[in-house]
């Protein structure tokens, strides 16, 4: 088992605890230093249903999780 892993007994998780004055999206991207693709995933999907056409917003978090897996992978292969 991976030591860093976290594991749950279904209770409430401390990940899931909002950092004080959080007041808004990116303070949240910020406390979870998110890279910009992730922080854009992470946008995208709380927009999700916002606008007239909810696959502009799918797009979005597609093309930015082809980068963010990208960026994965280049970073596993060195």
């Amino acid at each position: 088992m991976d030591p860093q892993r976290i594991t749950s007994d279904g209770g409430s998780s401390s990940y899931y605890i909002l950092p004080e004055g959080a007041k808004e999206l990116g303070d949240l991207i910020e406390f979870k230093e998110m890279d910009f693709n992730l922080g854009n995933i992470f946008k995208a999907c709380y927009r999700l249903g916002e606008k007239n056409d909810p696959l502009y917003e799918i797009n979005k978090m597609e093309w930015f999780v082809a980068r963010l897996k990208a960026h994965y992978l280049r970073k596993t292969q060195k």
